[in-house]
């Protein structure tokens, strides 16, 4: 697709994303302050990941668009597949070391694209065994959204994403998404608070780690990603990460 169709198309799309989100959401942006300048590049944005309304909503609300990390088996449906080509995203194999998809993903933030990543691997805690064992997710089961509305632990690769690129991080997280197919078949609004953090990074991992210390310490690094999603959330929405101190700004 010519590069001015698809940017005709993206204006087209935000604007009537935007109309949608005001009739159907009631969405709440918190911390703008904290949104960085143009130049502070490269950046990664993270999130928590309850619904398929996330990636959407991220792009229509966010004063940039970035190019999301999508599970592969989320492009057997064509809405998703549109969105991910129209700004850009990046699938990848959950389940092994998908090598073309961090590669792919490097690439993008050394030249100056924001990548959006759901650390947490998927909406479905469900799959989160099989993954665990390697194995690929070729069909899409289970929910369209997380109905417990808390976060579960994050997967390594958004760290090694991070550190390899060496990139800042801006943490985000979205309340509400988790009950927005509960809610259209009553046609009610659903309220989101969508939560902006303080940018942080980049990342460090010593050189001389190797093999499983230096595997360790990435899952260490994930930890803290996931904790600085869990302080934007209020404390029954942290899941394993219930002990951060810091306090959720809406509450």
């Amino acid at each position: 697709m010519p590069g001015f169709v698809k940017s005709i198309l993206r204006v087209l799309l935000i604007a009537l994303g935007r109309t949608l989100s005001f009739i159907m959401f009631d969405v709440r942006v918190h911390g703008r302050e904290h949104l960085p300048a143009g130049n502070v590049r490269p950046l990664m944005l993270i999130a928590n990941h309850f619904s398929w309304f996330d990636a959407p909503l991220l792009t229509i609300h966010l004063p940039f668009h970035p190019a999301f990390v999508v599970a592969t088996e989320s492009m057997q449906k064509w809405w998703v597949r549109h969105f991910i080509n129209l700004f850009d995203g990046i699938s990848i194999w959950r389940g092994q070391v998908d090598r073309e998809a961090l590669r792919l993903s490097i690439a993008a933030l050394q030249r100056g694209t924001v990548l959006a990543v759901f650390p947490e691997g998927g909406m479905n805690p469900e799959n989160a065994e099989r993954i665990a064992r390697g194995e690929q997710i070729h069909q899409l089961r289970g929910h369209t959204s997380r109905q417990s509305g808390a976060l579960v632990r994050g997967k390594s690769g958004a760290a090694l994403v991070a550190l390899q690129a060496n990139t800042y991080i801006l943490p985000v997280a979205l309340e509400g998404t988790e009950q927005i197919m509960g809610n259209l078949p009553k046609l009610r609004r659903t309220r989101v608070d969508l939560t902006i953090g303080p940018v942080f990074g980049p990342l460090v991992v010593e050189d001389n780690l190797r093999g499983p210390e230096r595997r360790a310490r990435l899952d260490l690094l994930t930890d803290r990603m996931m904790r600085r999603i869990a302080a934007l959330l209020p404390p029954h929405r942290r899941g394993p990460f219930a002990d951060v101190a810091e306090k959720h700004p809406h509450a």
